[in-house]
């Protein structure tokens, strides 16, 4: 017997990512910015109106990934403070920009470096 899906707004995880990042570490505009899409497209995954498609699912995924990987490490204030700042492993440079870039390695190895020296 085939397993059936279950319909958008009940699965609704896309929804909880969004809601995740926006949780005192970005707007909908830097979540927009970073995955490549507008704010409203933003606001619909966060209503889980619509599911991000491609490049865009691919981005949010990334991005949800190390934010969770941060918050290992960090409060959401210290979080907000790594992602906005400029960071001396990324050679002075700010994680958000570079997110937006699609740097995603980059940031991510940085996260694991640093995850490395607080274990």
């Amino acid at each position: 017997m085939a397993v059936k899906e279950a319909p958008l707004g009940e699965s609704g995880l896309y929804a909880k990512y969004v809601s995740d990042l926006r949780e005192g570490v970005l707007t909908n505009a830097e979540v927009a910015e970073i995955t490549g899409v507008k704010i409203r497209q933003v606001q619909h995954w966060a209503s889980g109106a619509h599911r991000p498609q491609g490049e865009a699912k691919e981005r949010l995924l990334e991005l949800h990934y190390i934010v969770e990987q941060l918050r290992d490490i960090y409060t959401a204030e210290g979080v907000d403070i790594w992602i906005h700042g400029r960071n001396r492993s990324l050679g002075a440079q700010r994680p958000i920009d570079m997110l937006a870039e699609g740097r995603f390695k980059e940031v991510l190895a940085a996260v694991e470096r640093l995850s490395a020296g607080a274990m």
